[in-house]
């Protein structure tokens, strides 16, 4: 190997020394970006957590609610349903009755 041919093989391997460190900055500045992002997507994340978990409480005392409700209209109308009964069978002896009458005069 004559003494250019060492320079020259010098010269690259320098320059690519050179290269290697600018890679290796750049890799280490392009790591420090990835672990900011990572960190407030992990932030982001445990927020939408903390949402979706209030957004399920409040659906849940929602249904709750909306439970309760139907549960009063079912009793209402189970009452209704009874009362409707008593009508009709009052109204049937009142037929009856005036059936009776009726034929009595006649």
């Amino acid at each position: 190997m004559t003494n250019d041919d060492f320079e020259k093989t010098r010269q690259f391997i320098l320059e690519q020394q050179a290269q290697f460190t600018i890679d290796i900055q750049q890799l280490r500045e392009a790591q420090t970006q990835t672990e900011r992002v990572v960190t407030r997507i992990g932030e982001v994340l445990g927020q939408t957590g903390e949402i979706v978990a209030r957004l399920a409480n409040a659906t849940l005392e929602g249904f709750k609610d909306v439970n309760a409700k139907i549960n009063a209209l079912v009793d209402a109308q189970i009452r209704t349903d009874e009362k409707i009964n008593v009508l009709v069978d009052s109204q049937m002896r009142t037929d009856e009755n005036l059936r009776k009458f009726r034929e009595g005069r006649n």
